[in-house]
């Protein structure tokens, strides 16, 4: 089809399309295993595997990756436990994963007894951990907690003050990649440490400023009322100091409103009413989460297992609870509509049209590729057209409609396959979709129907 012939009509047939009722595994979100070592050491604790020989779980993009530095809690890190440091990123690098990682001095539940005495040996801690944070930036997507606390979990430590928590912040933004986010233990530490009652906003997000870089986490995740003092007493209208902390609604409402921009996650604890199967859906909509750890709480996860979905959707209305938290952790794209038609004019050129859902739980935070594609049956001729849209600004339940212009001017037949794929550069994988569309051979893109030309 030359663009001077031009194209008097198309004959578009779209492929049939469900939703799948299956976890996709895309990078960024999901279950995570947590892997913990001494920095001074090169085996896992507990079960003493050398570094190199550790085993990765396959189903899972994110790793826990918890380092201790206890044995520094007086001294500089020395350069040989960098190097161990350095193996340990190697590793779960090589094995394509993005690491959560958490600094600790305890894994006691005695913060204050075993982290160190001066805080200005954390601030050096962080300073000389820098050059390997930023060597691994594309690896390390979020940077839990300040260091500090029993656990690493920021409670049960010396250093909760507005002073303290504000010099471990800015070292800690400034010693780490320029995107990789870096968690608070409670959302009272991040209006704490930027001064406002106001969650982040659209105008700057994703702008590097410190305040667009911290996320949450939570270990108390669904625990109780507050959990297990996550939250507090007071409401959001009642609040006079920045470090309150709020109801539980009011704490979920601004979650569902900070993690729009930036990621949220942790720990089920402690079987209750707060964590059955719907309730629990209802919170991790609520709050965004993109991770869990895999294999905390079990009686919890447990329960899943065995209560219902309640959802009303087709595909999940027999599963289990489990099951639908397990496809809906972060970001889940589904391609509602597709549609091609041919521009009113000579060119011979065609607009491509796709809507996207996010059904998942949260955005995904990352600006992937996106990409329509124009081949033949055989492959023979394969024509590539970049999309302009933020994927980052996808937020559940929105529909998006993304559109672009199809040029003609190379194309030789008359017969080919329309395909839409989406792409991350960073982790060097394609964004699986929750479509029953079958993949084609190239780059992982979807076949949304084929069309004919006439000229």
């Amino acid at each position: 089809m030359l663009r001077n012939g031009g194209v008097s009509k198309i004959k578009w047939i779209p492929f049939p399309r469900t939703e799948r009722a299956e976890a996709l595994y895309n990078p960024y979100c999901g279950w995570y295993t947590l892997y913990r070592f001494y920095a001074d050491q090169d085996r896992m604790q507990p079960d003493g595997e050398v570094i190199e020989n550790v085993r990765v779980h396959r189903d899972q993009q994110l790793c826990l990756v918890e380092i201790n530095l206890h044995t520094f809690h007086e001294a500089p890190v020395t350069e040989a436990a960098l190097q161990i440091v350095r193996r340990i990123f190697r590793h779960f690098t090589a094995h394509q994963k993005q690491m959560i990682v958490r600094f600790v001095y305890d894994w006691e539940g005695k913060g204050i007894l075993n982290e160190p005495k001066d805080i200005a040996i954390i601030l050096n801690h962080m300073s000389r951990l820098s050059p390997l944070l930023k060597e691994y930036t594309k690896n390390i997507y979020i940077l839990q907690g300040l260091f500090i606390g029993s656990w690493g979990e920021m409670h049960s430590s010396r250093y909760l003050s507005d002073r303290n928590m504000t010099s471990l912040a800015k070292q800690l933004y400034e010693c780490s990649g320029e995107e990789t986010q870096i968690a608070l233990r409670c959302p009272s530490f991040w209006r704490m440490l930027f001064k406002t009652h106001q969650p982040l906003d659209a105008e700057a997000a994703f702008t590097g400023i410190q305040m667009a870089r911290f996320s949450l986490f939570n270990d108390g995740m669904m625990a109780s009322e507050d959990d297990y003092g996550t939250y507090g007493k007071i409401r959001a209208v009642s609040s006079a100091a920045y470090g309150d902390k709020w109801v539980r609604e009011d704490e979920l409402a601004f979650q569902n409103k900070l993690c729009r921009y930036v990621s949220n996650g942790g720990e089920v604890i402690h079987d209750c009413s707060y964590n059955n199967g719907t309730a629990a859906i209802a919170a991790l909509k609520a709050m965004r989460v993109s991770y869990l750890h895999c294999g905390y709480d079990e009686q919890v996860l447990n329960k899943w297992k065995t209560n219902r979905s309640g959802s009303n959707r087709a595909p999940w209305k027999e599963r289990s609870a489990y099951d639908y938290i397990t496809a809906h952790l972060g970001y889940r794209f589904a391609v509602v509509d597709a549609d091609l038609s041919a521009i009113p004019d000579r060119s011979g050129d065609l607009k491509a049209a796709v809507t996207i859902c996010n059904t998942g739980f949260a955005p995904c935070y990352h600006r992937f590729q996106v990409k329509f594609a124009v081949r033949t049956a055989s492959g023979s001729e394969v024509y590539e057209y970049e999309a302009d849209t933020d994927t980052r600004m996808w937020m559940p339940k929105d529909r998006v409609k993304i559109e672009t212009v199809l040029t003609a001017g190379d194309w030789r037949q008359s017969n080919y396959i329309l395909c839409f794929g989406i792409y991350d550069s960073q982790s060097q994988q394609p964004i699986r979709l929750a479509d029953t569309f079958s993949a084609a051979d190239y780059r992982g893109m979807y076949s949304l129907g084929c069309f004919i030309t006439v000229r």
